[in-house]
């Protein structure tokens, strides 16, 4: 069997790029949440990082300093993220963080669990996210909190569409994994509502992406990852890859939610965050 294509300016997958393309953006939301918005953590707490990946919120409440006596259970499908929070797990053995193989869609723990559920950006890429919205509040305790999470602004998505455009064509499909990124608003108000959710609770949090301090190598572990055409990978995307990567640097650095900090590239992100007490 022939192997796939790849660009030669294509960087090879692997995890630890993954969280570089990721940063700590999300981890930032998440100890927002926690120091902001959320009642504080109490000896008792039973805590799910829903679609946990490697672990930002698992991390966020570990380093919120919370009282002894709390418990983490960190759930996902994905073996990469999975293996990526084991090894943190491993390097600090006194977690008290459970982690499991469960989708999201179809969680098994009993009713009534957990004090305190996040999913965090998770939900565009559920297959059921209805399904997944009634296990959140399924799960919670009476009084628990629950919330939901996705992206309201990423112009950094919105930058590597127009790319995609330019060097493929108005009429090439929208690469998959960027056309599946988005999950707006209004889409949360309606599966919450469907899954039983009473008297949510909607705000707005802000966090800076750290693009690091070679823009170019952000952008093209970026495209890499998530440009990826319909079909595959083909010989017009090695040719224009320079000018894809050129045009995705540019519009990220004309934008007003992009600034240089001593050096390193930072791009604004926005959330939109549901929340619920059961």
């Amino acid at each position: 069997m022939a192997t796939p294509f790849m660009p030669k300016q294509a960087v090879k997958f692997d995890g630890a790029l993954f969280q570089e393309l990721q940063g700590d953006v999300s981890d930032t939301i998440a100890q927002d949440l926690l120091r902001e918005d959320l009642s504080p953590l109490t000896p008792m707490s039973v805590i799910h990082d829903n679609g946990c990946g490697y672990g930002a919120v698992t991390m966020a409440v570990m380093d919120s300093s919370p009282p002894e006596g709390i418990k983490i259970h960190a759930t996902d499908i994905n073996p990469m993220f999975m293996a990526q929070l084991q090894a943190k797990l491993a390097e600090n053995p006194s977690w008290p963080v459970k982690l499991d193989t469960m989708d999201a869609c179809n969680l098994t723990f009993p009713d009534n669990i957990f004090d305190l559920s996040f999913t965090t950006f998770v939900f565009a890429g559920l297959d059921n996210d209805v399904a997944a919205a009634s296990h959140i509040i399924r799960t919670l305790k009476p009084g628990g909190t629950g919330l939901i999470a996705v992206w309201k602004e990423m112009p950094w998505h919105v930058a590597l569409e127009n790319a995609h455009h330019k060097t493929r064509g108005a009429d090439e499909p929208m690469a998959p994994f960027l056309s599946k990124s988005w999950y707006k608003k209004e889409k949360i108000e309606q599966v919450t509502k469907d899954a039983g959710w009473k008297d949510v609770k909607f705000i707005e949090k802000a966090a800076w992406l750290n693009l690091g301090a070679d823009l170019k190598r952000w952008i093209t572990i970026a495209w890499t990852f998530l440009a990826t055409p319909v079909g595959g990978w083909q010989q017009r995307d090695e040719d224009k890859w320079d000018e894809a990567i050129n045009s995705i640097a540019e519009e990220l650095r004309q934008g007003n939610w992009y600034k240089v900090d001593d050096g390193v590239h930072k791009i604004r992100m926005v959330a939109d965050v549901a929340i619920v007490q059961k």
